[in-house]
């Protein structure tokens, strides 16, 4: 239904674009983003062929060759003081081997608006469905837009989104945010944000789900040109299928460094109190929660790495620390070619697990994708598509996935 829903939008995409022109030179490397009015829609039909060493990520998993299918739409809409970004993406993996086939769907949108000269809102919904995790092995990059109010954000890179559990099984996602920005004085903002994000998981053993409210404060001051400094109060309420459920409380102190006009480094550090309750019995845990990013954007793309520890984060099996970090980049390489990736290591710690009749433990998560993409037409393109994902566990380790695979991809509307 996605892809169809996706394939109907080919037509007025390609309607939409006045003339077609050749791909033109990649931006400056040296300076940064800028917001340029205007609205960019395009549609593109991909299809490939590659092989993955373990596409399951089992024990004893085998290989296979396989034939992918896909269909990508993406708008972008920008003015003087609202930006747009809708993004959905539909796919379909058929294995030689006894995978049978295996389907992805994601769907995003974002929106901000300067309401006033003091006040911006903003808000995001996003859609997901993968069996396998398989959205950790593809790279959806979302248009290069600076924001409204402060620095470019990391690179527009959708995030796969599966955990230590869920990767082995069918996986639904839906999540939504909105939040305001208020400015209480040249210097000063206040920014508040909630949302509500609901995921289900099955597989052959386990069947489970889970609903996350989070809700942060935060308040920031402008101490010179290149720094601002701050203070935020996260509070997040998960509840699981049954009588279990977790609470966090987390204060932070925040700060960003302008160093260069391309170059930012912001991070946030304190600590969570939180609070499990497995309906029988209830636990307390205290620990350092924080992140640092250091993010480079220039007209020509962007760079990005990011390290992060969480005392209790919600994964499909139960809440866990998580200790994070990775790196994404997309850069346009000439007029002709594209390179991006996403890599990211994910540690889970001691699991408190809500599944019934099931125990996790420690386990770490390593995967990286990668897509080289190069113009051989006026809108026809084509590619490699890299990824690597590995689980490290006590116990037999599955096997490591490597999957390369070569494509074709043909463009209705903007060619970029």
């Amino acid at each position: 239904m996605g892809a169809l829903i996706i394939l109907t939008a080919a037509v007025a995409a390609q309607a939409a674009t006045s003339s077609g022109s050749a791909a033109t030179a990649p931006p400056s490397d040296t300076a940064a983003p800028a917001r340029t009015s205007g609205s960019t829609t395009y549609v593109d039909l991909e299809a490939g062929a590659g092989y993955s060493t373990n596409p399951e990520l089992q024990i004893n998993g085998q290989g296979s060759g396989y034939g992918r299918i896909s269909v990508r739409a993406v708008h972008s809409r920008v003015s003087e003081r609202t930006t747009t970004i809708l993004s959905a993406y539909a796919e379909n993996d058929t294995y030689t081997n006894h995978y049978g086939s295996n389907q992805s769907l994601s769907v995003f949108g974002s929106h901000e608006s300067a309401v006033s000269e003091k006040l911006r809102v903003f808000g995001d919904v996003a859609a997901d469905y993968q069996q396998g995790g398989q959205l950790d092995t593809r790279v959806l990059v979302l248009p290069n837009i600076p924001p409204l109010v402060g620095p470019p954000g990391g690179v527009g890179i959708l995030p796969g989104g599966a955990d230590f559990l869920s990767v082995t099984g069918h996986e639904y996602h839906l999540a939504g945010h909105v939040g305001a920005d208020a400015s209480l004085s040249p210097h000063d903002n206040l920014t508040i944000s909630s949302g509500i994000e609901r995921t289900i998981f099955h597989n052959q053993l386990t069947r489970t789900s889970y609903t996350t409210i989070p809700v942060t404060v935060a308040y920031d001051r402008q101490l010179s040109p290149r720094t601002t400094v701050g203070a935020q109060v996260g509070l997040m309420d998960t509840e699981y299928n049954g009588p279990s459920r977790f609470r966090t409380i987390t204060p932070q102190v925040t700060a960003r460094v302008k160093l260069s006009p391309t170059l930012d480094l912001s991070g946030a550090l304190g600590a969570t109190f939180a609070r499990v309750e497995n309906g029988v019995t209830t636990s307390h845990s205290t620990g350092i929660s924080g992140n640092l990013s250091l993010c480079s954007a220039t007209r020509a793309g962007s760079l990005c790495g990011l390290v992060s520890i969480a005392q209790e984060s919600a994964t499909t099996a139960g809440p866990s620390k998580v200790i994070s970090a990775g790196v994404n980049y997309s850069r346009r390489l000439d007029a002709n070619s594209s390179l991006s990736f996403s890599a990211a290591v994910d540690h889970y710690s001691s699991p408190v697990s809500f599944v019934a009749g099931r125990s996790f433990s420690n386990t770490t998560y390593y995967h990286a994708a990668g897509e080289y993409s190069r113009s051989i037409g006026h809108r026809l393109f084509g590619g490699l598509d890299v990824s690597a994902r590995k689980f490290a566990i006590n116990g037999p380790d599955p096997k490591t996935d490597l999957n390369a695979s070569l494509f074709i991809r043909y463009r209705f509307g903007a060619v970029q």
